[in-house]
């Protein structure tokens, strides 16, 4: 989580321009613990918190005391609109990530931007059993069958790298915009 906040934090202070009293709005979809939601929140930034389990949810509002909502993504009526929306190792695990997507776009502020990251199928030459394909992975990605899905859903790409993460894991992550 350490180099994902800093990687976000570093692109959208620098893109996303406030009035000094203001806050980026952010949807982290998927927020499991909520580390990256909390240490978001500690940086100044307006988080809210998406899970679809109830017992998180609870431990995300009780302990870390993130604004959160409980429920699948694709269910959840939400009203507000965000910046940003992040969906960190979440699109692989869903039936159908080109309507998350779209749905995720719907939320966003005119010019918002989405942030995902997908384990890489890079990872394969290692071995299928590594962790980055674990059975409740309904999909694996590539660098070009990610940008395929953001341009499907008019997405436009400012960041696409593959990289080698510190616990060996490989990740794509991308930093789409309206």
């Amino acid at each position: 989580n350490y180099y994902r906040i800093k990687r976000i934090d570093n692109f959208f202070k620098k893109k996303i321009n406030l009035a000094k009293d203001k806050k980026i709005k952010i949807l982290d979809i998927g927020s499991g613990l909520g580390i990256f939601p909390f240490k978001m929140s500690k940086k100044n930034y307006d988080v809210t918190a998406l899970d679809p389990d109830r017992r998180s949810c609870l431990h995300l509002k009780k302990n870390l005391k993130l604004k959160t909502l409980h429920g699948d993504f694709l269910k959840v009526k939400i009203k507000k609109k965000f910046q940003v929306v992040t969906l960190n190792k979440v699109i692989e695990h869903v039936s159908d990530p080109q309507k998350m997507l779209n749905k995720a776009k719907k939320i966003l502020f005119e010019k918002g931007f989405v942030y995902i990251e997908v384990p890489d199928v890079v990872a394969s030459k290692n071995g299928k059993s590594r962790e980055e394909f674990h059975l409740d992975h309904l999909h694996v990605f590539s660098k070009n069958s990610l940008l395929y899905l953001a341009r499907q859903n008019k997405l436009e790409k400012l960041i696409l790298k593959s990289i080698k993460e510190p616990s060996g894991k490989f990740t794509i992550f991308g930093i789409f915009q309206k």
